[in-house]
């Protein structure tokens, strides 16, 4: 699937301006779904030095930032200006005039210093809706505590129930944290602009996140748990502690798959499959709490029926048996696959310095109002003329004069 496969109706967001005044990925990746729908995203990047996000992950042989800045960056108008200058301020002020929506992620008070208070941001644009996204949130005694995406994911109990049993706890492998952020305040965003329009609200709202805050509402039962009856949820490995059987299994040929051999219909037909009938009618193994006690009783019947087979065989057949199963990836098995390439999970899109560069292609899917990749991550300040000559209407000698001080860039 390409660029010019994409979508070409109207998008759902079209029309909607955001600015972006945001670093690294979590409100990046905010604004960076809303532009996938549409949204003019323009974001302002630091003159020289950018977005720190560019230099993260790998480069290509050519250009200054990275495959991943390319992704993250992609739909959006780069202006490089500092705001921290009253000329700088001034210019923002302008566009926030125009804009429906402000995504931030600087620690709580850095955009007051600048003079970006909310009085100021009122001041401009009554109505305006700010996303907020921090460490820990806007308020509560540890607002002005630094936090990254590892950090959030230790504090908000995900690493201490990831890993085995008897080995440090372990980080996701990937900064979910700081990318189910930019979910959560996506759909924020979003929920407040339909609130707006539906209510006819002119007062604005804030959008309050702090990044640890996105992995609460997975924590399942755990909360429950500790809260009624006093007990920690500890970690269990690629076995869940809620349900039997289920996991990380090895094949005969010491590949690993993914069973779920949830409810009691597919426990029958996964016992079936790997003769152990006789446990299906069993009382040891009749309900899914009896299941979990007995949990390596069943597993080790089923790794002694996988131990005798080829992966493909023996995926074959607990598919034919309708027991779900998968074989855990690789991310080159995964963009290979069949069913990823039928959906067009990924897209190749043109970009001035890198060639054809693979992204993740906009999910979700919709019937109408589609999203698309229009374009790749821009350079630092690549629409800074564009958008502030072309649409704030600034004369090129003072452009020219705020290039020289270093308020803009990209000219």
């Amino acid at each position: 699937m390409t660029a010019s496969d994409q979508p070409t109706s109207r998008p759902a967001l079209q029309g909607v301006r955001v600015v972006e005044l945001a670093n690294w990925i979590s409100a990046p990746f905010a604004a960076t779904l809303l532009a996938d729908f549409g949204a003019d995203v323009v974001k302002i990047e630091l003159p020289g030095s950018g977005d720190p996000m560019r230099t993260l992950g790998a480069l290509p042989a050519e250009g200054m930032s990275g495959y991943w800045w390319s992704a993250l960056g992609r739909n959006k108008r780069s202006i490089a200006l500092d705001v921290r200058t009253p000329e700088g301020l001034e210019i923002l002020g302008r566009l926030i005039e125009g804009a429906e929506m402000l995504i931030e992620n600087f620690r709580p008070g850095t955009l007051d210093r600048w003079g970006i208070t909310p009085e100021w941001l009122k001041a401009r644009r009554p109505d305006l809706i700010v996303v907020r996204i921090s460490g820990y949130g806007q308020d509560g005694p540890w607002r002005d505590m630094p936090g990254f995406d590892r950090n959030a994911q230790a504090f908000s109990g995900l690493v201490y129930v990831t890993g085995e049993k008897d080995t440090a706890p372990q980080q996701a492998g990937l900064p979910v944290c700081d990318y189910t952020s930019g979910l959560w305040a996506a759909f924020g965003a979003v929920t407040a602009l339909l609130g707006k329009y539906r209510n006819g609200d002119t007062n604005g709202n804030e959008v309050d996140l702090g990044l640890y805050e996105s992995m609460i509402p997975f924590l399942k039962e755990m909360p429950q748990r500790w809260r009624h009856q006093g007990i920690v949820t500890e970690r269990n490995g690629n076995k869940p502690d809620y349900v039997a059987p289920g996991g990380a299994y090895r094949t005969g040929d010491g590949d690993w798959i993914f069973i779920s051999g949830t409810g009691d219909r597919v426990f029958s037909r996964l016992m079936s499959l790997v003769g152990r009938a006789d446990m299906i009618d069993s009382p040891r193994y009749r309900s899914n709490h009896d299941r979990v006690v007995a949990r390596d009783e069943i597993d080790g019947a089923i790794d002694a029926w996988l131990l005798k087979h080829h992966t493909d065989e023996a995926v074959a057949a607990l598919q034919a048996a309708e027991v779900p199963v998968v074989k855990i990836q690789s991310i080159s098995e995964l963009m290979d696959h069949p069913q990823v390439l039928a959906r067009g999970n990924f897209v190749e899109v043109p970009d001035h310095d890198r060639g054809e560069v693979c992204f993740a292609a906009p999910i979700p899917r919709m019937a109408r109002g589609a999203a698309s990749v229009r374009w790749p991550g821009q350079d630092i300040g690549e629409s800074t003329r564009d958008v502030l000559r072309g649409e704030l209407q600034l004369s090129e000698e003072t452009l020219a004069d705020l290039a020289r001080r270093g308020v803009v860039g990209g000219l």
